[in-house]
């Protein structure tokens, strides 16, 4: 064999042999991707079975609500089924550490709210870590606290409030759901600011809380829209702030707390609503999960429904939400510990 012929031979082998490693290494990939179990993801078909959506909570609350409208408007929409199973317990514990270890595939997900963030941070072993352990899906709407004050007080603004407050250091009492609720988190972060001292008083009934603000037994109360609206225009009981950034449609008249200049250092945290998916959950079904959710969020009816429960639409960057759920679970638990209610 001649040295051309020799040559032309060694390369035609390492051609051959490039071929072959090629093959196999498709071979491999393929074989790979039809193991994994988003191997669905590749067919561009999810979903192809029911989603799952987890509310921590019993059946007509806000979470559930909103959950139920959104899932439907989703099945409506896109003809894929989503269903709610209500997993209630804990606090909110049971459901959202269920979801917590469901296989991260999309079919489970979560509706969050602030609970999912204070429960955890209470503790120096959390039974899950809310940024580490969920992949953000969308964040939604808000239902704002108001700032409601009973009307033997006289006092109509923020301003009024807080000098007469002041005044009277631990005279006036508000009521709240508890250690680790949002209303006491609020409650003690705007005394905290404004520099005041008001005793809490927990409450395990909002409707008893609200009565005894309508009696005049409790003074102050921070409770969501819906819930005292309809006390505030009838007169039985005054409504000085609304705590977010922006007023409700519900008391269009009644001035955002960000609105009053008399009380520094103080950032509301509104009630919010949110869904999640487990932890490693794929980016493409993340997407895909948001995609739905937002186009449901878009249908007037849903906007309809949600506005009667006092929930204001809202969208936010997942980057966002996730930098939203680690600050209020820093906020959270250091309050906690400021309170000696950590363990």
């Amino acid at each position: 064999m001649n040295r051309d012929v020799a040559s032309r031979f060694r390369m035609g082998s390492q051609r051959v042999l490039s071929t072959r490693r090629r093959l196999l290494a498709t071979a491999l990939a393929t074989a790979a991707l039809a193991a994994s179990p988003h191997a669905v993801l590749a067919q561009g078909d999810f979903p192809n079975r029911p989603i799952r959506i987890v509310v921590p909570y019993s059946a007509g609350t806000g979470s559930d609500v909103i959950a139920r409208v959104i899932a439907q408007s989703i099945t409506d929409k896109t003809g894929k089924s989503v269903i709610v199973e209500n997993r209630e317990g804990g606090g909110s514990l049971i459901g959202t550490q269920a979801v917590a270890k469901a296989a991260p595939d999309g079919y489970t997900i979560l509706i969050a709210a602030n609970p999912m963030v204070i429960v955890p941070s209470q503790s120096s072993n959390p039974p899950y870590h809310p940024v580490n352990d969920f992949a953000p899906v969308a964040k939604v709407a808000v239902i704002p606290l108001v700032l409601a004050v009973s009307p033997s007080l006289k006092v109509k603004t923020v301003k009024e409030f807080v000098a007469y407050a002041r005044a009277n250091p631990g005279k006036l009492n508000y009521g709240s759901s508890g250690p680790g609720t949002i209303s006491q988190q609020e409650m003690e972060l705007f005394k905290q600011a404004a520099g005041l001292d008001i005793p809490e008083i927990p409450y395990k009934s909002t409707a008893q809380a609200m009565t005894d603000l309508i009696g005049g037994t409790l003074t102050v109360f921070p409770v969501v829209v819906p819930l005292v609206s309809q006390h505030v225009q009838s007169g039985r009981a005054t409504a000085v702030a609304v705590l977010d950034q922006r007023r409700s449609p519900l008391l269009p008249d009644v001035p955002a707390i960000t609105e009053e200049p008399s009380v520094q250092g103080y950032s509301p945290t509104p009630v919010w609503y949110g869904f999640v998916a487990p932890a490693k959950t794929p980016e493409a079904v993340i997407a895909a999960l948001a995609d739905m959710i937002h186009q449901a969020m878009g249908v007037p009816e849903v906007q309809t429904k949600l506005a009667a429960q006092g929930a204001q639409s809202l969208t936010v960057s997942n980057v966002q939400f996730a930098a939203d759920l680690k600050s209020e679970y820093e906020k959270a638990g250091a309050l906690a510990k400021r309170l000696g209610t950590f363990k």
